[in-house]
């Protein structure tokens, strides 16, 4: 993972080189810090926050609630 990782920013890094802006860079930063931190927690086999926890806890209620008005269980 390491390897990986860390070839892939070097990589990204020498290509990208005056090419991004300021903001391109901060969500570049963020995308990589979630996929690092999914690739540790498969790594480690813990029972860490996991993307699907995320959004369950956002879309569960509207989503039972289009269900219902749609007519199934819920």
């Amino acid at each position: 993972m390491t390897v990986v990782f860390g070839g892939m920013l070097i990589y990204d890094s020498i290509t990208l080189r005056g090419k991004t802006t300021k903001k391109d860079k901060w969500i570049y930063a963020l995308l990589v810090s979630a996929c690092l931190y999914m690739a540790i927690d498969y790594v480690v086999n813990k029972d860490w926050l996991d993307y699907f926890d995320v959004v369950e806890q956002i879309l569960a209620g509207p989503a039972k609630q289009i269900n219902r008005m749609l007519g199934g269980p819920g």
